[in-house]
C-alpha cells in the first residue's frame, strides 16, 4: 500500500465520522424543547418559565407544583390525572391555547407586512377545521406538546 492510499482510507472515515458527529449535535435540544444552540442563557430561563407558566395556568394549578412534578420526571398527562383533571380538559384548553397563539403570530405577520389580512384569515380558517376534524395542526410534534412536561 502507498502512503496516499493509507492516508485516503483513514480520512474518509474520519471525515464521516466528524460530519456524524456536527449533525447529531445540531439535532439536540434541551429536554423536548427544541432550544437553539444559539440561544442564552437568559433565553433559556425565559422560554422555560413560560412553558412552566403556561402549563400551570391551563390545568388550574401553582407554577410550583408544576415545577415538582416536571422536576421528578411527571409529563402533563400524569399530572393531569393525578390532580383529578379529565383529559378532554386539557386537550380542549390545549387546543384553544394553540389556536389564540396562532391568531397572535399571524396578526403580527400581518402587521409587519409579511403576509395580508386575507392570507391570515384562510390560514386561521384551514387550522380551524384542522382542529375541528382531530388534527393535530401545524408545529406540533407525536407525542411532544408543552415542552418538557410532554404529551
Amino acid at each position: 500500500m502507498t502512503k496516499k492510499s493509507i492516508l485516503k482510507n483513514a480520512l474518509i472515515p474520519s471525515i464521516g465520522l466528524a460530519l456524524l458527529t456536527i449533525s447529531s449535535a445540531s439535532a439536540m435540544s434541551f429536554g423536548h424543547m427544541n432550544i437553539n444552540s444559539n440561544a442564552t442563557h437568559d433565553e433559556i430561563a425565559t422560554q422555560q418559565t413560560t412553558m412552566f407558566q403556561n402549563q400551570a395556568t391551563m390545568l388550574g394549578l401553582s407554577v410550583d407544583e408544576v415545577k415538582t412534578a416536571w422536576a421528578s420526571g411527571k409529563d402533563l398527562k400524569t399530572l393531569a390525572k393525578e390532580k383529578g383533571i379529565s383529559l378532554d380538559t386539557v386537550k380542549q384548553k390545549m387546543e384553544a391555547t394553540r389556536l389564540a397563539n396562532q391568531k397572535t403570530m399571524l396578526s403580527t405577520l400581518v402587521t409587519k407586512g409579511v403576509i395580508t389580512q386575507a392570507q391570515a384569515d384562510q390560514r386561521l380558517a384551514t387550522l380551524s377545521t384542522k382542529t375541528a376534524k382531530g388534527g393535530t395542526g401545524e408545529g406540533r410534534h407525536s407525542g411532544r406538546g408543552w415542552g418538557m412536561m410532554g404529551w
